[in-house]
Formats: C-alpha cells, sequence, structure tokens
C-alpha cells in the first residue's frame, strides 16, 4: 500500500492543477451558461473536467502511463485556454483561461522534475 506521504509535492500539485483546472474551467461555463445561455457553452468543459479528473486520478493512483498522458493533456488544454483568450468573450472568462493555461504549463514543468518522474515510474 503507497502512504500518501511518499507522494512526491509535485505530484500531488499536478493532480490538484488538473482536478482544480477542471473544478473552475466547469465552474466558468456554467456562470457563462446562466449569464448568456445556450447550453454549448458546457459541452467542451465538461468534457475536458472529465478527462482531467482521470488524470488527477492516475497520478494520484501511480499508475505508470499517467505521467505522459498527464503532460500530454496538460499541454493540449493549456493551448486550448490560450485559444480562449484569444477568441472573443467576456473579459473576464478570458483571463480566468488565461490563468488557467498559465497553471496547466506548471503542470507540466512539476511532471518533468525528477521526483515526479521517478515516483510514476521513470526511466529505468
Amino acid at each position: 500500500m503507497i502512504r500518501r506521504t511518499d507522494t512526491p509535492v509535485e505530484v500531488l500539485v499536478s493532480a490538484l492543477v488538473a482536478g482544480g483546472g477542471a473544478l473552475l474551467f466547469v465552474i466558468v461555463a456554467l456562470v457563462r451558461w446562466q449569464v448568456e445561455g445556450g447550453a454549448d457553452v458546457l459541452k467542451a468543459p465538461i468534457a475536458i473536467g472529465l478527462l482531467e479528473l482521470l488524470v488527477g486520478a492516475g497520478l494520484m493512483l501511480r499508475i505508470r502511463i499517467a505521467h505522459k498522458v498527464a503532460m500530454g493533456v496538460f499541454v493540449l488544454v493549456g493551448l486550448l485556454h490560450l485559444l480562449i483568450v484569444l477568441a472573443d468573450g467576456p473579459v473576464w472568462a478570458r483571463v480566468v483561461s488565461g490563468v488557467l493555461s498559465g497553471v496547466h504549463v506548471y503542470g507540466v514543468v512539476l511532471l518533468n522534475t525528477g521526483p515526479a518522474r521517478n515516483y510514476l515510474g521513470g526511466p529505468r
């Protein structure tokens, strides 16, 4: 059994990036849905939120493939948030997406550190 104290801080923060980023993205979509109307605003955030929650769970469960999948998902979601920043929309939603983009890039950096790679089954 893996104790929680064995998990490096880098992996914990990366899992928090996945879970917190998913939650915040869905909250922004819900607020936009209430303000602007149209349920199509919710489709992508909910799908991406579920994907990020799966990635965060994989990191916490120490699934070996989760390291590479998390890095790929973080890069793609970070790019998606940059597209939202550059698109038309409410300024507050664009600012939140800019912050989320930076947070996802930070998650990639954390997953590239030595402790995270070793914990998640780095090169042997």
